[in-house]
């Protein structure tokens, strides 16, 4: 349990690192580059929007699995219950037939590069950014399917 104490530790540095990064880039895009949003049309403030909103979410779920993991890691009946769910084989094997962590991974580099190229040409940013969501949706009915029927 030593080993996965130092994992969850890790997460945690990992996600406090991503949540300050996230509220800097937040600040940023929100005090320096806010204007008075005239002359902008509905689709530069959706992609905008978007973003911060992005942003904002990841800074709330890495905030709530932060606690989570350090109230894991308090109790040894709560971390050994969270080591056995975690490399549960059933739940690895239904990860894996829904796509495992390279759908994830592909839809959050999906997302990085629609909001780049939604800079460029918006039609860009609705395509990929529609592709991602389309993609995490299929995996995420995928495992639905799967944690019902096994």
């Amino acid at each position: 349990m030593v080993y996965y104490k130092k994992i969850l530790k890790n997460r945690i540095l990992l996600m406090s690192l991503a949540i300050i990064a996230a509220a800097v880039i937040l600040t940023f895009s929100s005090v320096i580059l806010t204007d008075d949003g005239q002359g902008e049309t509905f689709s530069e403030g959706f992609m905008e929007g978007f973003r911060n909103g992005l942003l904002v979410a990841m800074i709330f779920l890495f905030s709530a699995h932060i606690f989570k993991y350090s109230k894991i890691m308090k109790d040894e009946k709560k971390l050994k219950l969270a080591y056995n769910k975690e490399h549960d084989e059933r739940r690895q094997q239904i990860k894996l037939k829904a796509g495992g962590n390279m759908v994830i991974i592909n839809s959050v580099i999906l997302i990085f590069a629609g909001i780049v190229g939604g800079y460029f040409n918006l039609i860009i940013f609705y395509s990929v950014i529609g592709c991602a969501i389309f993609q995490l949706l299929v995996s995420s009915f995928i495992k639905l399917y799967l944690l019902k029927k096994y």
